[in-house]
């Protein structure tokens, strides 16, 4: 291999390296546009972080003192929680049919 064939081997490996961190580039983006309700979603929860510490502590302390009617309390958010959500999708689900 000669010096010529060496330089023009080294200009195809940078023009492919180059397309390389484009591509990167636009895969990082893409990436970040994707995750970005994941993120804001994560930023909010961060905002009450103090506040569910506080939950939380009241909430053990509960379940020590009275861990039968705790649990039910628990069942009974989570249920209510699940059907609050099912009605978002419903509602959802109806308001995109009627557009």
């Amino acid at each position: 291999m000669n010096h010529r064939d060496r330089l023009q081997r080294r200009e195809e490996l940078e023009t492919q390296i180059l397309q390389q961190r484009i591509d990167m580039a636009m895969a990082l983006r893409d990436w970040r546009e994707a995750t970005a309700p994941i993120d804001r979603g994560w930023q909010r929860l961060t905002q009450w972080r103090t506040a569910f510490y506080a939950l939380g502590g009241l909430a053990a302390i509960r379940g020590i003192r009275k861990p039968r009617s705790t649990g039910k309390l628990m069942g009974k958010l989570l249920t209510g929680m699940m059907l609050i959500n099912r009605g978002r999708v419903a509602y959802r689900i109806l308001r995109n049919r009627r557009a």
